[in-house]
C-alpha cells in the first residue's frame, strides 16, 4: 500500500514539474515576444532626425522635380524608358513633403493621421514600416503589373523585431486611401497634353526600385 501511495506522489510530483516547466517557457516565450515587437527594425530611420536633416529637403525635392521631368519628357511614342528610385530618397520625401501631398491623390495610400511611415527595397520585395505610439509595423509585399493595374501581394510582416507570418495586412491596417483598400494601384496616368504613361515593369532591388514606362 505505502508502496502505491509513494508512485502516486512520485507520479504527482513529475506532473506537476512538467506543468511548472510548461508554464515557465510560455512566461519567458512572451516576455521575449514582447521584446522583440518593441525593438526597431534595423533599417528603420528615426523619423525626427530624418524630418530635421535639410539633406532630406534636398531629396524630396529632387525626387518630386526629376520623377515630373522624367514623366513629361518628349518621347518617341512607345518607346521604353526606366528611372531608378532609392528607398532613401522616398522615404526623405515621405519625412519632409508627405503631409503636403496626403490630399493630391486618393488612389494611393497614406499614413494614418498620426503614423510615421516608411520603405525599404529588397530583392523582389518592398517592405514598408510604419510607426504608431510605441510599436513598429512592417508588412513585407511583391509587385505584379497586370492587365490595367499594378496589384501589391501581401508576404509576412513584424511587429518590432517579432515575425508574424502572413502579417503584412497588420501594416495596411495603418494606412488609408483607395491603395491601401484594394491593394491595387493604377497602371496607366494621363498628363495635361493628353499623352498617357504606362508603367511596363517594376523591378525591386536591394535599396531601390527600377520602374519602365512608355509614354504614348
Amino acid at each position: 500500500m505505502s508502496e502505491q501511495v509513494s508512485e502516486q506522489v512520485i507520479a504527482i510530483n513529475r506532473s506537476s514539474r512538467i506543468t511548472l516547466w510548461i508554464l515557465a517557457s510560455l512566461a519567458i516565450l512572451s516576455a521575449v515576444g514582447w521584446w522583440l515587437s518593441t525593438r526597431a527594425p534595423s533599417t528603420w530611420l528615426d523619423p525626427n532626425t530624418l524630418a530635421a536633416d535639410p539633406e532630406s529637403d534636398r531629396r524630396g525635392r529632387e525626387l518630386e522635380q526629376n520623377l515630373a521631368s522624367a514623366i513629361a519628357r518628349v518621347r518617341p511614342a512607345g518607346e521604353p524608358w526606366a528611372i531608378r528610385i532609392h528607398d532613401i530618397d522616398i522615404n526623405s520625401w515621405i519625412a519632409r513633403r508627405l503631409p503636403q501631398w496626403t490630399e493630391h491623390d486618393p488612389t494611393f495610400a497614406w499614413p494614418i493621421e498620426g503614423a510615421k511611415a516608411q520603405v525599404h527595397f529588397d530583392e523582389q520585395l518592398a517592405t514598408i514600416s510604419i510607426a504608431l505610439k510605441d510599436r513598429i509595423w512592417s508588412g513585407s509585399f511583391t509587385a505584379q503589373v497586370e492587365a490595367g493595374q499594378i496589384r501589391l501581394v501581401p508576404g509576412w510582416g513584424a511587429i518590432g523585431l517579432l515575425p508574424v507570418p502572413a502579417g503584412a495586412q497588420f501594416a495596411t491596417d495603418l494606412l488609408e486611401g483607395d491603395g491601401a483598400n484594394t491593394l491595387v494601384l493604377p497602371k496607366i496616368f494621363k498628363l495635361g497634353d493628353g499623352r498617357q504613361v504606362e508603367i511596363r515593369r517594376i523591378d525591386l532591388v536591394p535599396g531601390a526600385v527600377e520602374i519602365e514606362f512608355a509614354t504614348r
